[in-house]
């Protein structure tokens, strides 16, 4: 690539729309609406029963329970583990903060392990460095829909006498050596949220394949009533995590094309991940081995500023976005400087999460992770739209990368500068 950079007054590499419109649907959507909107049957109904059936099939589980939203799929399956006061429960700190939400709202209390900077998710060595006598739990956070190192961590967990929990809100359709991702644990949540590759606007799914555990989750969900004809007695309790029929038909059309724009989501990520690992400087995040399967709801890489000049992260995706290509930086700072753990909870009266009222409770205020820190200053995020795109439009992608990258020295001291 030889041209002047689009963000110096050149052409633009790509010659038009890269991002694929978002949500997706057509008269399928429109046509299963109205059909539950004849039916009479708007609430939990037999829609949702599908669905559930359906997804739990395609994930490789045995029970599906949908609910409100992906977070509180993490609570309830938090809640049905049977999750409590004084519980610590292991997750990731590069993550949305529903993770953390999930299992504070169960009474639970969050211990960070550093991610693989490799792989951008949990590593097995800093779970078995995080373990005290009060953990109860692992909740692995499959990034991206990029699987986590299961047989390690599961290893770890039997080493350890712990739960092993999946926040699978990313992956949709996705595996591990060939079975589903939110199969491997004891249960796992996920997220069909608006922005995710399977969408009805909000919504979640609990899945598990253990029965008592899909009996305390369906009476968790259902105010206390059980979705089974079996329940515990002793456990029928809980708030109203329902959703209707209406967004369950939405999925079950969102269902349908899932597999087909996974397929493309792979083919566009080989293709960039091929061109990226030659470029100096920009490292595509690893797959690992076993990840048979990635729904890529982001792709992401490292940006090293060193490999080019000292030119920063911003102003290399300003180049970056001037020649067309729609990119992100991501999460800008580990979840463990979110306001809910930058709090003095010790020094007020109210206290509104369980682990806030204990006289020895965490200060997250301090902790630092060198890993995750340094991923936070350093990744390039694209989002599943863009992966969605066209074989044509990702080679314009790659091309885009090549022309910045290759001509990034003329980027040195626009830091902070206005560019016409």
């Amino acid at each position: 690539m030889s041209s002047k950079l689009a963000l110096l007054g050149g052409k633009p590499v790509v010659t038009g729309p890269v991002t694929e419109s978002w949500p997706q649907f057509d008269q399928d959507e429109a046509t299963a609406v109205m059909e539950v909107l004849e039916s009479g049957n708007w609430n939990h109904g037999p829609k949702c029963q599908e669905f559930e059936e359906e997804f739990a099939r395609l994930q490789n589980a045995k029970y599906g329970l949908l609910c409100t939203c992906g977070t509180a799929a993490l609570e309830v399956i938090c809640r049905g583990a049977k999750i409590g006061v004084d519980d610590e429960v292991i997750t990731s700190p590069y993550t949305f903060h529903g993770t953390c939400m999930g299992i504070m709202m169960a009474g639970g209390t969050v211990t960070f392990a550093d991610i693989d900077p490799d792989t951008n998710n949990i590593d097995p060595d800093a779970i078995e460095v995080a373990i005290t006598p009060r953990t109860r739990a692992i909740m692995v956070v499959h990034f991206g829909g990029l699987a986590c190192d299961m047989n390690r961590i599961l290893d770890i967990a039997a080493k350890h006498d712990l739960l092993v929990l999946e926040d699978a809100a990313h992956g949709w359709g996705a595996q591990y050596a060939g079975r589903g991702l939110g199969s491997w644990g004891l249960a796992s949540g996920f997220s069909f949220q608006q922005s995710k590759n399977m969408t009805s606007g909000e919504g979640g799914i609990a899945l598990t394949s253990d029965e008592e555990m899909a009996d305390i989750i369906g009476c968790v969900i259902n105010s206390g009533r059980s979705i089974y004809e079996r329940a515990p007695e002793e456990l029928r309790w809980g708030g109203n995590h329902r959703i209707t029929d209406f967004l369950a038909a939405i999925l079950l059309c969102q269902l349908e094309r899932v597999e087909a724009q996974n397929d493309i989501r792979e083919q566009n990520a080989a293709m960039l991940t091929r061109a990226l690992s030659q470029l100096e400087g920009i490292d595509p995040i690893r797959r690992v081995p076993e990840a048979t399967r990635v729904s890529w709801h982001v792709y992401g890489a490292r940006f090293n500023k060193e490999a080019f000049e000292g030119v920063s992260r911003s102003v290399f995706m300003r180049a970056l976005r001037a020649e067309g290509v729609p990119v992100g930086s991501g999460y800008s700072e580990p979840v463990y400087k979110n306001p809910v753990f930058q709090h003095d909870w010790q020094g007020g009266a109210y206290k509104p999460l369980a682990w806030t009222t204990t006289p020895d409770a965490p200060d997250y205020r301090d902790l630092q992770l060198p890993n995750v820190e340094q991923y936070c200053r350093e990744r390039i995020s694209i989002s599943q739209t863009v992966m969605l795109t066209s074989e044509n439009r990702m080679g314009e992608v790659v091309n885009a990368f090549e022309k910045v990258c290759g001509q990034a020295k003329e980027l040195i001291g626009l830091e902070n500068k206005e560019v016409s």
